[in-house]
């Protein structure tokens, strides 16, 4: 069994990844942050993050989603997140990262922001 699965899914110019398993250093960390990165190269940058079925997300689990949320900002597109798992979302908290990932309780409500931006550009 890998540490994690990233499944995928195209919404539109919305990508949508749902990680099942641990988002940990050495494995669920690297295996994201090289997704995202394909992604960004292929000029998919608008990206749905679904943590809900992460089994452990620990402090590099955080630091690759902040990386990407950076590099996806620098190049035009954003990275939001669904379903924090309550310690992910205490994490993100503490360290004040709420501040800066927007933050949603389903893929819909996340998919739903994306229209709602283009509305008002």
């Amino acid at each position: 069994m890998t540490p994690v699965d990233i499944l995928e899914s195209r919404i539109g110019r919305v990508t949508v990844l749902t990680v099942a398993g641990r988002l940990v250093l050495g494995d669920g960390d690297a295996a994201l942050h090289e997704r995202i990165e394909a992604l960004a190269r292929e000029g998919r940058i608008d990206i749905v993050l679904n943590v809900h079925d992460a089994s452990y997300v620990d402090s590099c689990g955080v630091g690759v989603m902040v990386q990407e949320y950076v590099s996806l900002r620098r190049r035009g597109g954003t990275l939001k997140l669904v379903c924090p798992s309550q310690r992910c979302h205490r994490m993100l908290t503490i360290t004040h990262l709420t501040a800066i990932l927007e933050l949603y309780e389903s893929d819909e409500a996340a998919l739903r922001s994306y229209v709602a931006e283009t509305r008002t550009a």
